[in-house]
């Protein structure tokens, strides 16, 4: 009997979507790279090329009078708002009336008369010129360009959250779902203007005006970076003068409230960002609101003025709600680490931060450290400062398994490694981070933070545990492999690493000077700096020798600013070397005239 008929029926229905997923990755990763990319570009032109071209999904038949109609004869919403004046030119106005106001011109069954005859003529001619084969090939070769200049976009503009592949991809999709957004939005507007509870507000150029136009460009804002938003946000409001009848009207609409959202948020910093921007876009699409009616040429009164008010009010919050909702899914889906995210993995009562400092305190007061040296290291030269932070709060939780192995959690009691021999010493060291991946990886940390804890010692040698090995070895007249006391590496990919590479090396080694003065701290600095640039250290990051000297002047201030001279405060602080000597002499004096008397 096989494994899988001891496995409850329950059980496998619960991991079967798991499974499936498992093997739908397996397949599609067998695709070659470059058609998997063709295809997912084919998922985001199709369906937004066919959002904006009002594709009849179903034609009328040709009907005549005296027909039974084979289902209900519907007036499509567009045709009532949009696109009314521009096919009903031929119609009587009781006719005209009838079409922009009745929803079902024949019911199914029923015989359709010659006085019905023309109305559903009307709908059979607005379904086959939007039913053109080469108009739906236009938008699709237009949409192709739009998606082809924001791939260029993202490549062009990283951001440091995600790279510039994934950028693109949720970009695109983002563009998507804004244009599902906009053109669902544009047919509630149309159904809206046409009910007798709700039309007296106005028509559905008002209504549109609740349609969450800036979905997309704040989202990518808060994720990744403003010119990439900004883009995003100018090719949708172009994808909105395809789908709208009132062409630039709507676009500039659509346009001020994209520009607006970028704008009004910089930096992902809290959960109020995107308050602080629904709250200007209200503003913003009230004033562009009759602004629209204005440039249409539109009549205003009481209640459109109080229409255009609530449906303004109503897209800001929509926009507002939809990119909350919106933004946790696709952080997740996308692993990108918004600074709201970095936030709350500094938060010290998390399980990993906790037990560093109950258990290990020493650790966990050098991680603390040395986060404050790369956050104003990383603030200098333009990097990323809160993910150096944070980066560096985890970036030693691997000492957890063995604390008394390190220095700083000995707490002047014997050094195990004294009975240890070199080899086995380096690599109880170099194994603090293989356990500080897997125990990163358990606590479902960000692979962004997880990379730095290998990459924080890069393939530097363990010097001290080398140097007592070669000596022994010298006396023995043996050799010792340098390599067999490297970090497994990989060297920093990034600058933030890099950052805390010279943080953690810094801090240590000025922690162990006896005199921290401001000199011996810079040449201290300096010879770190040089030995691991020497080293071949920042080869595969895009750190420049300028950056360097940045961020060592940056070391160099936080660490003389951190072990700054204090003045003595007499009867509570021990006495120095020098009052010791003092004391000494004046008691030897005091003898001496002691024994002269």
């Amino acid at each position: 009997m096989s494994l899988a008929a001891h496995i409850p029926w329950s059980s496998r229905l619960w991991r079967s979507p798991q499974v499936a997923g498992k093997q739908i990755s397996t397949q599609y990763y067998r695709i070659p790279s470059h058609l998997r990319f063709a295809l997912c570009f084919a998922l985001l032109v199709l369906p937004t090329a066919f959002f904006i071209s009002h594709f009849p999904l179903s034609l009328l038949p040709n009907y005549y009078a005296g027909d039974t109609a084979l289902a209900d004869v519907i007036v499509p919403a567009d045709l009532q708002s949009d696109w009314a004046r521009n096919h009903v030119s031929g119609l009587a106005p009781d006719l005209t009336q009838q079409l922009q106001q009745s929803r079902v011109i024949v019911r199914a069954g029923d015989v359709i008369t010659a006085s019905q005859l023309p109305l559903v003529q009307t709908i059979r001619a607005y379904q086959l010129s939007q039913r053109q084969p080469q108009r739906l090939l236009g938008l699709i070769l237009a949409v192709i360009v739009l998606y082809f200049a924001l791939y260029k976009t993202a490549i062009n503009n990283p951001t440091s959250r995600i790279t510039p592949r994934k950028a693109f991809w949720l970009a695109g999709l983002t563009l998507l779902l804004q244009t599902v957004l906009i053109r669902g939005g544009m047919f509630g507007a149309a159904v809206l203007s046409t009910r007798p509870e709700t039309m007296r507000f106005g028509d559905a150029l008002v209504y549109q005006f609740a349609i969450p136009f800036a979905v997309c460009a704040l989202t990518l804002t808060l994720l990744t970076n403003t010119q990439l938003g900004l883009v995003t946000g100018l090719m949708a409001t172009l994808l909105t003068g395809f789908i709208s009848a009132h062409d630039l009207t709507m676009a500039a609409f659509a346009l001020a409230a994209s520009v607006t959202a970028v704008y009004s948020v910089q930096k992902y910093c809290d959960r109020n960002a995107i308050t602080y921007a629904c709250g200007l876009l209200m503003v913003v699409n009230i004033v562009m609101g009759v602004g629209v009616l204005l440039l249409a040429g539109h009549a205003v009164n009481g209640n459109i003025l109080m229409g255009v008010v609530v449906c303004s009010l109503i897209g800001a919050l929509l926009t507002a709600g939809t990119v909350s909702f919106a933004l946790p899914i696709l952080e997740s889906s996308f692993g990108i680490l918004t600074d709201v995210k970095l936030l709350e993995l500094s938060n010290a009562d998390l399980p990993l931060l906790r037990r560093l400092a109950l258990e290990i305190p020493g650790t966990h007061h050098h991680s603390f450290m040395v986060a404050q040296l790369a956050e104003a290291a990383a603030k200098a030269i333009g990097a990323n400062a809160l993910l150096a932070r944070v980066g560096c709060l985890y970036h030693d939780i691997g000492k957890l398994a063995a604390p008394n192995m390190y220095i700083e959690n000995q707490g002047g009691s014997a050094n195990p490694h004294d009975k240890v021999a070199p080899a086995k010493s380096a690599e109880i060291i170099t194994g603090h981070v293989r356990r500080g991946i897997t125990m990163a990886e358990e606590s479902n940390l960000p692979q962004s933070i997880i990379d730095f804890i290998p990459q924080h010692h890069g393939t530097r040698v363990v010097a001290y545990f080398y140097h007592k090995a070669k000596a022994t070895a010298d006396k023995r007249g043996e050799t010792v492999n340098v390599e067999d006391y490297r970090y497994p590496g990989p060297k920093p990919q990034t600058k933030e690493a890099a950052i805390l590479m010279l943080a953690d090396g810094a801090e240590a080694s000025v922690r162990s000077l006896e005199e921290r003065s401001e000199e011996n701290i810079r040449a201290i600095i300096k010879k770190i700096a040089d030995t691991v640039a020497a080293d071949g250290q920042f080869d595969e990051c895009n750190l420049t020798l300028r950056e360097l000297t940045v961020i060592r002047e940056s070391l160099v201030q936080t660490l003389k600013t951190a072990y700054h001279q204090r003045i003595s405060y007499p009867g509570f602080n021990p006495p120095s070397q020098v009052e010791k000597e003092m004391a000494k002499a004046e008691v030897a004096t005091a003898s001496l005239a002691a024994a002269a008397k």
